[in-house]
């Protein structure tokens, strides 16, 4: 990656951080800036998720939000959206996935 492919994705990665802070919202923990970065990049500079939207983060982010609790691309989201993924989490993780076969007798 060229130097300024590294600041491009540093800057946008800044920038994703500041509108996060700016509009009290979260990065989805499953989002990482930086690999965001990268998509933005890849897509010149348009949402990487909803081809018409010309950049990232985009003007409707907040409508998403208000509609359903994160983005259409889930990079950015509320507190009760986590609330409710962490939670729906830890009752994925808590139940039992497999039941091992009882044994053969011999």
């Amino acid at each position: 990656m060229t130097k300024q492919a590294l600041a491009d994705r540093e800057t946008i990665a800044a920038s994703i951080i500041k509108f996060t802070q700016n509009n009290g919202l979260l990065i989805h923990p499953g989002q990482e800036p930086l690999k965001w970065a990268d998509l933005v990049i890849k897509h010149n500079g348009g949402c990487p998720c909803v081809r018409n939207r010309p950049r990232c983060p985009c003007e409707f982010v907040l409508e998403d939000i208000k509609e359903l609790g994160r983005c259409r691309c889930g990079l950015f989201c509320n507190d009760a959206y986590i609330r409710e993924y962490n939670a729906l989490n830890a009752a994925r993780k808590s139940k039992k996935r497999w039941t091992r076969k009882p044994k053969a007798s011999s």
